[in-house]
């Protein structure tokens, strides 16, 4: 089997012509359990989620999934090239299972998130009973201790490589032994743990532990439901990266781009650009305050708004916050709740593609953003704050279809 076949990124950055062509690409591919088509025969006994068990359940009865013989950890590596450059990096983390606990304490979120998607996951897991994709989430290690013990086992032969179509390589090492789960559970105890992507997935775990705790009372504290499968990266891995995600507004009835403008002016800076190229440079400069890229059919601008001298907020030093709060809820009236609907919002880390539904007629306006810092998302999770919904996107994202972990309550967790 060529595993670069089968495998996807997770189902959120999944688009309808990724699927398809994943369908096409082997009838084996991941996709068909994560993001499956949606048919209009669809019913209560056979749709995307019944559909997925079914392929979940066939898989590992024929051994195109196998379970392994004895409790294992994964050391991950992705090496990748930096989008719009030709620096080669590589992220290294640790594929595991994580004790499920309610947000707030030793595992904090950064993101807010919406209730549709966590509606869907939940389905799913219901469905096939297992974790399908990793929770992507961060730790400290200030003196090194769990990055000795991965660069260690990743000098051994690998599990296996796959390099995808994208050139991404994707490099896997088992880790066995009693001796180094003790020394990693010994390492990564004292950090507490920061979600990078996947805070609805992790959501849905503690929804779809919480369920299955009333369904199996006497279900010891190792069932494996009361756990999730996490990638753990550093926070000062070298090849952690964050994306800007930037934002395309469609359908709001009464959009006037240039209504907007004037009426901005008042507080913000604004300045018109000439072209895409001028405004993208815009968009890497530093500024003092907060900067937002404006396209639409009226033109394109650059509109710098002042930080909020008042507060010590860590999420009011952010670009997206300042978004939010100053041009979609006090200007356009786009609020919370509205944006919970996802009716007016898409996003895009593409800004070329969002300047081109703009230009097609097929969008109202984009809004480009610059990217936050690594130290920007641990202050605002440390503070118990929240950014709005799809705030980061780190780079690259990890594999679907690498690891499964099944929820099964008959399946007890090695812990140390």
């Amino acid at each position: 089997m060529d595993l670069a076949q089968v495998v996807a990124p997770p189902y959120d950055v999944i688009t309808a012509d990724d699927q398809r062509r994943y369908y096409r690409q082997d009838p084996r591919n991941v996709v068909r359990l994560i993001a499956g088509e949606v048919r209009a025969s669809d019913h209560p006994g056979d749709n995307k989620y019944s559909r997925a068990a079914g392929f979940f359940a066939e898989w590992l009865r024929t051994g195109v999934l196998k379970s392994e013989p004895s409790p294992c950890l994964y050391t991950y590596r992705q090496t990748f090239t930096v989008p719009g450059s030709e620096e080669v990096r590589s992220r290294t983390g640790l594929l595991c299972v994580v004790e499920l606990e309610p947000l707030g304490t030793s595992v904090l979120g950064h993101e807010r998130t919406h209730a549709r998607p966590k509606a869907d996951r939940l389905s799913l897991t219901q469905a096939v009973e297992a974790n399908l994709s990793p929770v992507f989430a961060l730790y400290e290690d200030p003196s090194s201790a769990v990055r000795t013990i991965l660069r260690a086992t990743a000098e051994r032969t690998p599990r296996f490589t796959i390099t995808t179509e994208g050139g991404e390589g994707h490099t896997v090492w088992c880790v066995r032994g009693t001796e180094e789960f003790q020394a990693l559970a010994t390492a990564l105890q004292p950090s507490t743990l920061f979600i990078a992507d996947g805070h609805h997935r992790y959501e849905t775990a503690l929804n779809f532990r919480n369920r299955q705790r009333l369904a199996h009372p006497q279900a010891p504290p190792d069932a494996a439901f009361n756990f999730v499968l996490m990638l753990l990266v550093a926070t000062d891995d070298p090849g952690l990266m964050i994306l800007p995600t930037h934002r395309l507004l469609r359908g709001l009835n009464g959009f006037d781009a240039r209504a907007l403008i004037e009426r901005l002016r008042g507080r913000a800076t604004v300045r018109e650009m000439h072209d895409r190229r001028s405004l993208l440079a815009a968009m890497e400069a530093e500024v003092a305050g907060h900067r937002i890229g404006f396209a639409s059919a009226a033109g394109l601008w650059t509109l710098d708004l002042p930080r909020v001298a008042e507060t010590d907020s860590p999420e009011s030093a952010l670009d997206v916050v300042a978004l939010h709060r100053e041009v979609f809820e006090r200007e356009l009236g786009l609020h919370e709740g509205i944006l919970d609907s996802e009716l007016h919002l898409s996003y895009s880390r593409n800004p070329g593609y969002l300047m081109d539904q703009v230009d097609r007629r097929q969008a109202q306006a984009a809004f480009l953003l610059r990217p936050p810092r690594i130290s920007d998302v641990l202050a605002v999770a440390r503070a118990g704050e929240v950014m709005p919904q799809k705030s980061t996107y780190f780079y690259p994202k990890p594999l679907s279809g690498v690891v499964f972990n099944p929820l099964s309550p008959a399946i007890r967790i090695h812990t140390v």
